[in-house]
């Protein structure tokens, strides 16, 4: 069984969940990060395959190690950060202004092409077209996401400083 982009997206809506000590319906976290019911179910059945989630007791929740090592390790290899021209968007990776950290964030800014977008700068791909629509409902969510941008685009230094501010955020320290 193969993950597919909005998997990621789907974890990591289980973490903020569990990390907000609030609870969701399939139909709940569909809403919330934009894909169907159906494919919140197949994403967390593939999720529940490959250990990133788990399932207990009828509630499913990150498995916060393994998340971390497909986010820190296997999404920048399995999908590529992509730009796509210049625009106006959704500030992501060091440029996400919930995110603070000693990168000095690039210029132009890296933005999620967003209808209405806030701030000019190179456009890029998200792993998933609904990752701006899920990251403006949760703050968490987004700097999260933003991270595995950072991670997705990062030079070495950049990269190390990613993975480790991801690692502190997963694990909650």
């Amino acid at each position: 069984m193969e993950l597919k982009p909005q998997d990621s997206l789907l974890a990591l809506k289980y973490w903020s969940l569990r990390r907000e000590g609030r609870e969701s319906s399939v139909r709940g976290i569909a809403e919330s990060i934009g894909i169907s019911a159906s494919e919140v179910s197949k994403g967390t059945k593939r999720l529940v395959a490959s250990h990133i989630v788990v399932e207990r007791n009828g509630s499913v929740f990150a498995e916060s190690g393994a998340l971390l090592e497909w986010l820190s390790y296997g999404v920048r290899y399995a999908y590529p950060m992509e730009s796509i021209g210049y625009g106006r968007g959704m500030a992501t990776a060091w440029n996400c202004p919930v995110l603070s950290s000693e990168v000095s964030p690039p210029s132009p800014a890296m933005v999620w092409p967003v209808p209405g977008g806030e701030i000019d700068g190179m456009l890029v791909k998200p792993i998933h077209d609904s990752i701006p629509l899920a990251c403006r409902n949760d703050e968490l969510l987004y700097r999260a996401m933003a991270l595995v941008d950072a991670i997705r685009s990062g030079k070495p230094r950049e990269l190390k400083i990613a993975r480790r501010l991801l690692s502190a955020l997963i694990k909650g320290k």
